[in-house]
């Protein structure tokens, strides 16, 4: 196996630990809470775990982008497998985006209006994960289907 195995293992529970005890340190704390009188306290309960998940991003895509560099040193060919899964993903994010509409929504009392850029990136996230979850269904019953059939 691959020498980065054991750091990205260490690095899973170390993130998986500290992830959960934040998680129960808001639960407690919010809990705790009145949230109709209490909402500004919330809101700086809630903050943590906010800027943790950016930061897990941040990580994920770092360890994305740097782990696969040995093993592309190492054989060449690999790297042709990365290209076309980040044609792939790029494919679904254009396909995303020429479905996404930018449309206002209606105000709603008690809330403030929301850009049409917001909702068009929402709707990107949305439509793209759609894509992903049919696709994975799809390679998953394809790939069933194939197993009976080498199975005869």
């Amino acid at each position: 196996m691959w020498k980065a195995n054991k750091f990205v293992n260490i690095l899973l529970w170390v993130l998986a630990v500290i992830s959960v005890g934040m998680c129960l340190w808001v639960f407690i704390r919010c809990g705790s809470l009145d949230i109709r009188s209490q909402k500004a306290e919330m809101m700086a309960a809630i903050d943590p775990i906010l800027i943790w998940s950016y930061v897990l991003i941040g990580i994920a895509a770092v360890l994305t982008v740097f782990l696969p560099v040995p093993q592309v040193i190492e054989n060449p060919k690999s790297a042709i497998g990365i290209a076309v899964g980040l044609l792939a993903f790029a494919l679904v994010i254009g396909v995303s985006y020429l479905f996404a509409v930018g449309d206002q929504l209606p105000f709603t009392p008690g809330h403030a209006p929301v850009s049409e850029g917001t909702i068009k990136f929402a709707d990107i996230n949305l439509i793209s994960v759609y894509i992903m979850l049919f696709a994975t269904i799809l390679v998953t019953v394809g790939a069933s289907i194939v197993n009976i059939f080498k199975m005869r």
